[in-house]
């Protein structure tokens, strides 16, 4: 672990090659495949949506309220529009700077306990996560609730606690209350000090955080409040309403997928494990059992146990290790653009949105959805679920197995969508 990365190099150039890194690895190519259906397309619906309308408050996806998530991965967006325009760069821009800001955050917080050489290297560990590079290229909150959540914790490391609760007050306006049930439980099982629970602090939260949720809460009453904080949050957490029921190790092989670079060195943690990573093991577990209790589930949940797993690594990875590492990182993220533009070539989105613009009829989704549809096409698009509901002389969008329920059709279009064979066609009547 002695031996230097480059000669001479202070923390200033540590940081810019960490800015650099973090920018191939989680910005660069983000434009090569457009918009993906559901998350990025309601979210992305969603937030256009604010700034066309110029309405700050009301989240719409598809014409209808969307009360799933808060706002704040919209209003970030919303600058990103108006700095880059409407475009798939800008559209995942948020992510990708969030998690080029969560690798800084590694550094900071590594260096808290080792030497800056560690940290540095436990910076790059993180960014060679392949969880991270998808995340970072997603237009879902995920990434910027992590980001906010590490500075958070961050910041009430170095007994920052009123700028740590504005933080956490962020991470509450991006995805609710798990951006500060986590980084606060993580904070007590590291440093064991109250004060963190911060007067001051905590007024700055309940102001910051609280003001959105009281102006939905004021103009959709208990509706509002039922969708969000107990449908979201409370039943999709214990199980009473089951979205994404996966069992309770589901996580485990996420895990280990994006830590396939570093996975050699596991029995080297082992062995000679540091005391001194104590804090960091009890993040990575905390945040593990939390979602892993959790009855519904979805792979970007973990992303916050990320950074203490990079640390965790970066103690036993030495610089010959890392070098290696980042090449052959670097390689398969080229082949995953080449890929990625090959799959863009075959997609159903690109080649039907043209004609779903132009067309001056209705146009209807059966027994399918796609929000990037939506997005695309700026348009609201009804859902049917009987073909006798379906508007005269309407175009229709749906699936390959549904065809034979529309009786005569004219395909316009069709195309595949991540393992789904989407098809636009005209009914003969």
């Amino acid at each position: 672990m002695g031996e230097p990365l480059f000669d001479k190099i202070d923390n200033v150039k540590r940081v810019i090659l960490i800015l650099l890194a973090g920018f191939f690895f989680f910005v660069f190519g983000n434009w090569v495949l457009s918009i993906t259906s559901p998350d990025e397309g309601k979210n992305l619906d969603a937030a256009l949506g604010m700034l066309e309308r110029k309405d700050f408050v009301v989240p719409y996806y598809n014409c209808r309220y969307r009360f799933e998530k808060p706002p704040m991965f919209y209003w970030l967006t919303d600058l990103a529009f108006v700095g880059f325009g409407v475009n798939e760069f800008s559209e995942r821009l948020v992510s990708g700077l969030a998690a080029v800001g969560e690798a800084i955050l590694t550094f900071l917080i590594a260096i808290e306990i080792f030497n800056p050489e560690t940290a540095f290297i436990a910076s790059l560990v993180y960014i060679l996560f392949p969880h991270n590079w998808v995340e970072a290229r997603a237009a879902v909150p995920e990434m910027l609730l992590t980001f906010f959540m590490t500075l958070g914790l961050y910041l009430f490391i170095k007994g920052r606690y009123v700028l740590g609760w504005l933080s956490l007050a962020f991470a509450f306006l991006t995805k609710g209350p798990v951006g500060v049930i986590l980084p606060v439980g993580v904070y007590l099982l590291w440093k064991r000090d109250l004060r963190v629970l911060n007067l001051k602090g905590i007024s700055l939260f309940a102001v910051v955080g609280s003001v959105w949720y009281i102006a939905m809460i004021y103009k959709f009453g208990f509706e509002y409040f039922y969708k969000f904080f107990l449908y979201e949050n409370v039943m999709r957490f214990t199980g009473h309403k089951s979205i994404h029921p996966y069992p309770w190790w589901y996580y485990l092989p996420i895990v280990a997928l994006s830590s396939v670079f570093f996975l050699p060195k596991l029995p080297s943690v082992v062995r000679g494990w540091d005391k001194r990573l104590n804090p960091y093991l009890f993040w990575f577990l905390l945040v593990l059992v939390f979602y892993s209790v959790a009855k519904n589930k979805l792979h970007h949940y973990v992303l916050f146990l990320y950074p203490p797993l990079a640390v965790i690594f970066a103690r036993y990875v030495g610089t010959r290790y890392i070098k290696v590492a980042l090449s052959v990182g670097a390689v398969l993220m080229l082949g995953l653009f080449a890929y990625a533009y090959k799959l863009e070539g075959e997609r159903f989105v690109p080649k039907a949105v043209p004609y779903i613009k132009s067309f001056e009829g209705e146009v209807v989704f059966y027994r399918t959805e796609n929000s990037a549809v939506v997005f695309y096409s700026r348009r609201c698009i009804s859902r049917m679920e009987r073909v006798e509901d379906i508007p005269q002389n309407a175009l229709v969008i749906t699936k390959e197995k549904h065809l034979k329920e529309l009786g005569d059709y004219r395909v316009i279009v069709k195309g595949n969508e991540f393992g789904k064979k989407l098809y636009l066609v005209e009914l003969v009547r």
